[in-house]
C-alpha cells in the first residue's frame, strides 16, 4: 500500500500535516464531513478536509492523489470548472487534467491555501525497526534551524551534561563561530568554509562538508578535512559522502546521526568506509531542506573512536542554523538589491515584507510606454559615447518620475521606457499616478533640452501612451535574469498606443479606461476612435494635456464638436469647423489631422463614415 506525506499551508503558516495512503481525495468541508483539517477514511479512499464548510471559494472536490507503482505521483484536478496551480512557475491545472512527477509537488487552490505532497520515505512505508538494528539515529527534538530564537533551547540542552564547563566553553566558541558565519553572508560564500572548519575543530571530524541541493543533486560548497591529500572534485560534486544519510535529511528534515555499530551488516555501499557520521538540515524560510552540514570520522583514522553523541550533533545543528540564517541573509541581500532597481523604496519595503505580493496574479494595472523623440538623429550625429551620456540622463530623470509616484521600472528597451502601476502592491489610484509621472516628464523637456542644448534636436521631447486594464503581472523575465512587469492585451495597447502619439502630433495619449480611471483629475480631450495594429476592438483616444490653460480648454470643446459632427457623417459641417479650429490654432496638429480625415472623405464623396480610424502601421 503506498502512502504520502502531505502539509496544508495558507500563506507562510502550516496549518497540518500528516501520512495518507492513497487514493486521497482532498477539498472543502461538505455534508458528513467531520471538521477541516481532519484526514478521514472512506474505504477504497482516504479524504482529506481542508477549509471549513465557509470557505466557499475552496471547492468540496478539488484534488485526488495517487501513489504510482514506480514511485512517482500523480495529482489530478477533479473539479468540473476551476483551475489549480502547479509549483513556483504557476502552472495552471485545468479541470481533469494530470499531472505526475517524482520529487514533492506542490498545488495552489483558491484563498491562499496551498498542498504539499511527497512520496513517503521507505522508512514511512515500512513498520519501523529498533534502535538495535537501525543504523540511522534521527536526533529528536530538533528545532527548526531558522528560527534563531529557538536557539537559546538547543544551548540550554548543551550545557546541561554531567560535564557542563567544558560543554560551556564550546557553546560559547560555538556560538562565536555562528556569528561569524552570519556576519561573513552578505555579498560572500566564505560563511560555508568558517561553519566547516568550526565543527571540524571543535568536534574532531576527520572530514566536514557544507552541501547544498541543485537540480536534485548535493553540491559540495566548502570542505574541511584532517588530511590534507584527501582528494577533492574541482567540479563541486562528490560521491564520497552517504547519499543515504542525506536522503533522511531531506526527508525528515531533522538532524541524523550514523553510527553503523547499531547495523553491523548495512548495504549502503557508501558508508561501508566510515565509522562514524552525522547530518543535519540547512532550511529556507519555508522550512525547505535545501542543503546540509555532514561530518564523518573514518574508521581507525584518528585515536578517537567514539560514537557521534547527541551533543555533537547538536552542536552541528545550531551551527547548520547559522548556514541557514545565511543562507537566508544572502536571499534578503539579493532581493533587496532587485527590489531597488525596479520599485521605489516605499514599495520595495512592503515587498520585504511579503514576499508573495511578487507571486504571478492577474490584476489591475495602468502601463505608461515613453519614447525619446530625436534619438536616432543624436546619436547618428554626436557619436555613441556621447549619446549613452546624454540617454543615461534622461532615462534618470524619467525613472525618477516612475519612483516619486511609486510606480516599477519595468524596462528600457533602447531609447524606451516601460513602466507600470497597481501590483505589485495595490494601489486603487494607478491611474492617477501614472498621469502623473507622465506630466512630470512633460515638465522636465525643458531642463533637459538647456543641459543638452548642444546636442538636442528642435523636436527633442517625449512620446507617451498609457492604457488601463487586466494584465498577468510577476517576473517576466527569467531565473537567470529578474523582471518583474505585466503581459497581455493591456501592454500591447499601451504600446501601440505610444506609436499613435507621432500619427496624432501629440506628447501624450490616454485610452477611455484611463480616461474614465482618472475622471477630471487631469485635462484631456477626446482625439480618435483607434483601431491599433494587431488589435482588433477600437479604443477611443484622448490627449492627456499637463498644465492646460483656458484656452487650451476652449480649443479642446471646439475639437470635440467637430469631432462628433464627422462621426455622424456631417462632413460639411466638420469642415467648417475645423477649418475655423486650424486658422486660430495652426499649431494643434490633432486639428490639422483631423481636418485631412475630413478632406479625403469629402473627395470621395464617401456618403458611409467609417468613425474608426485604423492604422496600417506601428
Amino acid at each position: 500500500m503506498h502512502k504520502v506525506e502531505l502539509s496544508v499551508w495558507e500563506g507562510k503558516k502550516e496549518l497540518w500535516n500528516g501520512i495518507s495512503r492513497t487514493p486521497l481525495e482532498i477539498g472543502r468541508q461538505q455534508e458528513g464531513d467531520a471538521g477541516p483539517l481532519e484526514l478521514q477514511d472512506l474505504g477504497p479512499c482516504q479524504r482529506l478536509v481542508i477549509a471549513p464548510l465557509a470557505a466557499r471559494a475552496i471547492p468540496r472536490q478539488a484534488l485526488r492523489v495517487e501513489s504510482l507503482v514506480e514511485g512517482s505521483l500523480r495529482i489530478s484536478n477533479i473539479h468540473p470548472r476551476l483551475s489549480f496551480y502547479i509549483g513556483a512557475k504557476a502552472l495552471p491545472l485545468l479541470p481533469g487534467e494530470v499531472y505526475e512527477a517524482t520529487e514533492e509537488i506542490i498545488v495552489t487552490l483558491p484563498e491562499n491555501r496551498a498542498i504539499r505532497v511527497a512520496v513517503c520515505s521507505p522508512e514511512s512505508q515500512e513498520s519501523p525497526t529498533s534502535q538495535a538494528e537501525e543504523p540511522f539515529r534521527t536526533i529528536q527534538g530538533s528545532v527548526d534551524s531558522t528560527l534563531p530564537n529557538m536557539a537559546p533551547v538547543r544551548l540550554n540542552q548543551i550545557t546541561s551534561g554531567t560535564q557542563s564547563e567544558d560543554n560551556g566553553r564550546v557553546a560559547v566558541d560555538l556560538v562565536r563561530s555562528a556569528l561569524t558565519v552570519v556576519r561573513q553572508a552578505a555579498g560572500s560564500n566564505e560563511f560555508f568554509g568558517a561553519a566547516v572548519r568550526s565543527i571540524a575543530q571543535m568536534i574532531d571530524l576527520d572530514r566536514a562538508l557544507a552541501l547544498v541541493r541543485e537540480n536534485n543533486e548535493w553540491v559540495v560548497k566548502a570542505s574541511h578535512s584532517s588530511d590534507p591529500e584527501a582528494p577533492s572534485d574541482k567540479s563541486g560534486r562528490v560521491s564520497s559522502f552517504s547519499q543515504g544519510l542525506l536522503g533522511r535529511v531531506l526527508k525528515t528534515g531533522k538532524t541524523v546521526v550514523y553510527d553503523p555499530k547499531n547495523f553491523l551488516h548495512t548495504q549502503d555501499s557508501s558508508m561501508m568506509a566510515l565509522d562514524r557520521a552525522v547530518a543535519a538540515p540547512v532550511m529556507d524560510e519555508n522550512n525547505r531542506v535545501i542543503g546540509a552540514l555532514y561530518g564523518d570520522r573514518r574508521l581507525g583514522s584518528s585515536e578517537n573512536d567514539e560514537p557521534i553523541g547527541d551533543l555533537e550533533a547538536a552542536l552541528i545543528e545550531v551551527m547548520a542554523g547559522a548556514v541557514s540564517s545565511g543562507l537566508a541573509r544572502q536571499r534578503q541581500e539579493k532581493i533587496r538589491s532587485s527590489l531597488n532597481q525596479f520599485f521605489s523604496p516605499e514599495i520595495a519595503k512592503l515587498l520585504e515584507e511579503d514576499n508573495d505580493l511578487l507571486s504571478g496574479r492577474d490584476a489591475e494595472v495602468t502601463v505608461l510606454f515613453c519614447d525619446i523623440r530625436g534619438f536616432s538623429s543624436i546619436s547618428e550625429r554626436v557619436g555613441p559615447k556621447r549619446t549613452i551620456e546624454w540617454i543615461n540622463d534622461v532615462l534618470t530623470e524619467l525613472s525618477q518620475c516612475v519612483m516619486d509616484t511609486d510606480g516599477v521600472l519595468v524596462d528600457y528597451v533602447g531609447d524606451e521606457l516601460m513602466a507600470m502601476w497597481g501590483a505589485p502592491a495595490e494601489q486603487p489610484d494607478h491611474a492617477v499616478r501614472a498621469c502623473r509621472a507622465a506630466c512630470k516628464m512633460f515638465a522636465q523637456t525643458e531642463s533637459l533640452r538647456e543641459r543638452w542644448k548642444d546636442i538636442t534636436p528642435d523636436k527633442f521631447g517625449f512620446g507617451i501612451g498609457i492604457n488601463t486594464g487586466i494584465a498577468r503581472v510577476g517576473n517576466t523575465g527569467s531565473k537567470v535574469k529578474f523582471k518583474y512587469g505585466p503581459l497581455g492585451n493591456t501592454v500591447n495597447l499601451a504600446s501601440r498606443v505610444q506609436g499613435i502619439t507621432k500619427k496624432l502630433g501629440v506628447a501624450g495619449l490616454i485610452t477611455d479606461s484611463t480616461a474614465r480611471a482618472v475622471g477630471r483629475a487631469f485635462d484631456h480631450r477626446r482625439l480618435a476612435v483607434v483601431r491599433a495594429v494587431g488589435i482588433q476592438e477600437p479604443v477611443t483616444l484622448y490627449e492627456l494635456k499637463a498644465a492646460a490653460g483656458e484656452e487650451w480648454r476652449q480649443m479642446s470643446m471646439r475639437y470635440e464638436s467637430a469631432l462628433t459632427s464627422y462621426e455622424k457623417a456631417d462632413l460639411t459641417g466638420a469642415a467648417r469647423q475645423l477649418a475655423s479650429l486650424v486658422h486660430d490654432h495652426p499649431d494643434d496638429n490633432p486639428s490639422v489631422v483631423l481636418l485631412g480625415r475630413v478632406v479625403d472623405a469629402l473627395t470621395r464623396r464617401d456618403q458611409n463614415v467609417d468613425p474608426v480610424w485604423t492604422m496600417d502601421s506601428k
